[in-house]
């Protein structure tokens, strides 16, 4: 178990990162939804509404730049893994990493 330690934990940031990157999807809907209530709603609940929309967008980043730190610890984890020439399928980390990116290019 030993031997495999930092690709081991290259798979676990991995994991940690994708997963973050969906909690910030979820954030960043939950401020469109509020910014959706604002338009139908009456003049005096707008502003309210308008600021938990900011409010859920602002943790959405947060919580994206903490997946990004995470994806980027990985990288370099499987990196040191590779260098200390540890028996292990690298290529799933990067397989992993790749969906990252690609979840990614759907924020867009």
């Amino acid at each position: 178990m030993n031997i495999r330690r930092f690709f081991l934990v290259s798979i676990g940031l991995a994991f940690l990162a994708i997963g973050l990157d969906i909690a910030a999807m979820s954030q960043y809907s939950r401020g469109a939804r509020a910014k959706a209530r604002a338009v139908t709603s009456p003049e005096s609940e707008r502003a309210v509404a308008r600021s938990e929309a900011q409010t859920y967008r602002s943790l959405g980043t947060v919580i994206s730049l903490v997946g990004l730190a995470f994806a980027a610890a990985s990288l370099v984890f499987v990196i040191a893994s590779a260098r200390r020439h540890e028996p292990a399928w690298r290529s799933v980390t990067f397989a992993l990493l790749f969906f990252y990116v690609m979840l990614q290019f759907a924020l867009t």
